[in-house]
């Protein structure tokens, strides 16, 4: 159970790759890589999700009916013409 090590490897080393009978070195600075590795990767993650999340809880737009909308000029209309719906005051 407790063989000789023939190579010692750090935590993260043995997380990525695997420590294959290795012996793993628990001090602080194995134990610190293996922590930064592991935050920037939720932080990596958290940024997708919240980009995903905005994306799906994005309403939707409202199907508008092509014969309900509105136009800037309802009436084009020539003022020159004699029973135009737009008159001037002067007859």
């Amino acid at each position: 159970m407790f063989d000789a090590c023939t190579q010692t490897v750090s935590i993260l080393y043995a997380i990525v790759f695997g420590a294959d009978g290795a012996c793993i070195m628990v001090d602080m600075w194995s134990i610190l890589s293996a922590l930064g590795a592991f935050f920037l990767i939720v932080v990596i993650l958290q940024f997708f999700a919240r980009r995903l999340w905005a994306r799906i809880s994005q309403p939707r737009p409202a199907f508008t009916d092509l014969h309900d909308r509105t136009v800037d000029h309802p009436i084009v209309d020539d003022p020159n013409y004699k029973n135009s719906a737009i008159r001037s005051t002067k007859r």
